[in-house]
């Protein structure tokens, strides 16, 4: 974001704190779109994708869901780096390369950690 508009988040959210309105917690939230609000991590019911590729309008190829961390488009907004498993195969000729960001045109670097990220999981 531009300066005046980080400045507008900020004051936004700190006149919301001082009334009480919200407040800063160490407890994981996810955003609901359906209800337009956040649900705490406990009342979600976590099942795997029973269809990973399902048909999208629009697209012709098979859109894969659940494989890649970021999929919300409010998340990919902060995204700074891709991170990617040495070892998985889907992604050899990518370490060390770059991807652009679709949203504001940034070089993302794309860097690999063993530890961190589950090969089976994705990025």
């Amino acid at each position: 974001m531009d300066e005046k508009r980080s400045w507008a988040v900020t004051e936004a959210f700190a006149r919301l704190y001082k009334e009480g309105l919200i407040y800063r917690d160490l407890q994981l939230v996810n955003w609901d779109c359906i209800s337009r609000t956040t649900i705490y991590d406990i009342e979600v019911d976590y099942e795997d994708i029973k269809v990973r590729t399902p048909k999208v309008p629009g697209y012709e190829k098979p859109v894969e869901f659940g494989g890649v961390a970021t999929t919300r488009v409010e998340t990919m907004l902060d995204d700074t780096v891709i991170v990617v498993h040495p070892d998985d195969e889907r992604y050899m000729g990518f370490h060390g390369k770059f991807a652009i960001h679709p949203f504001n045109g940034r070089k993302l670097p794309i860097i690999c950690d063993a530890i961190l990220v589950d090969k089976n999981f994705g990025t």
